[in-house]
């Protein structure tokens, strides 16, 4: 799921799970932040926006940045489906 950056499911609660005969559970842990991280490059791009917007965005203390990453991320989301 990592390497296709697709969103991970949720821990189960192994508290939860039916057993039966010789089933057993086991608990795995793994931290992918690293991976994660190498796997997500970033690149430098110049864009140009309405004056209008960038003083709004300024006076808002809004990242154009993470703004930008995160309208593409829903748009890209969007197109797959």
């Amino acid at each position: 799921m990592n390497y296709n950056q697709k969103d991970l499911p949720e821990p189960s609660n192994s508290k939860t799970f039916k057993l039966e005969n010789e089933d057993f559970t086991a608990v795995v842990s793994a931290n992918l932040s690293a991976k994660k991280r190498q796997l997500r490059r970033h690149v430098q791009k110049n864009v140009t926006i309405p004056a209008d917007l960038a003083t709004w965005a300024e006076d808002a203390d809004i990242n154009l940045s993470a703004a930008l990453a995160e309208a593409l991320a829903a748009k890209h989301k969007k197109m797959k489906s």
